[in-house]
């Protein structure tokens, strides 16, 4: 029995394989590039060490001759560029890197900036593969207590003690589990003035779904002494629990 099942298995293998070679030879022809990146996502940490540089790779399968592989790259290209617009193979590799140059990694919060890589020609790409990349780069912090202050949500109508993290390498703060456990609300000061990205709040409405901090009015926000004001715009996917001010109290 087990003799059949694996004869059988290894037909399936096999017939499986002539479909795959006969699907390359139709879509990418002879001398196709068969280009892809090994995922559709990319998650990387800046550090120093990196040398204001960040690194993408693109795989081919076909590995005769050298090529290039023109891209479109968009987002945040204001702050990452790319040392040219292709990936270049030599003859015989797999594997091409592109790499992104960004400014000072001092001028770097904790914010997260996206990039997405399309490969441009889809006749270079293999058949099944991946013709796009979202790369997220995030500065790579390390946090430390500051103390325990206090927390005021005109929203839930109610106050609590709140710890504050700060990190070493930036004017860039998380407040853990703000109001739901796990939930994290993180933002950077500069020159006074506070900043904060969209994020989930861990509130989960009944019909409505996950409710996060909006960033319609986060211009408003400001600093008073000891006193952080957030000025949120509450939203879910349907539309805006509207604008509250959240109240924190540094240690």
């Amino acid at each position: 029995m087990k003799k059949i099942l694996f004869f059988a298995s290894f037909i399936s293998i096999l017939l499986l394989a002539i479909a795959c070679e006969h699907e390359t030879v139709t879509y990418s022809g002879d001398g196709g590039v068969d280009a892809s990146f090994p995922s559709n996502i990319l998650k990387l940490s800046m550090v120093s060490e990196d040398n204001n540089q960040i690194t993408v790779e693109m795989w081919r399968g076909n590995t005769q001759g050298a090529v290039s592989v023109p891209i479109t790259v968009s987002g945040s290209t204001d702050v990452f560029t790319p040392e040219k617009n292709q990936f270049d193979f030599s003859d015989g590799e797999a594997i091409a890197y592109l790499k992104f140059s960004y400014p000072s990694i001092d001028n770097f919060g904790g914010e997260a900036y996206k990039i997405n890589i399309e490969i441009s020609n889809a006749e270079d790409v293999s058949p099944g593969g991946r013709s796009s990349i979202e790369v997220t780069a995030q500065r790579k912090l390390t946090f430390e207590l500051q103390g325990e202050g206090s927390f005021t949500s005109e929203i839930f109508g109610s106050s609590w003690p709140q710890e504050v993290f700060k990190a070493v390498e930036a004017n860039y703060y998380k407040l853990p589990g703000l109001y739901y456990e796990n939930f994290d609300i993180e933002f950077s000061v500069n020159n006074g003035v506070i900043s904060f990205a969209e994020q989930e709040t861990g509130y989960v409405h009944s019909t409505y779904g996950m409710a996060s901090w909006g960033t319609k009015y986060s211009s408003e926000s400001s600093i008073d002494g000891n006193n952080y004001y957030f000025v949120v715009d509450f939203i879910v996917d349907a539309g805006s629990f509207g604008k509250n001010t959240e109240l924190l109290q540094m240690p």
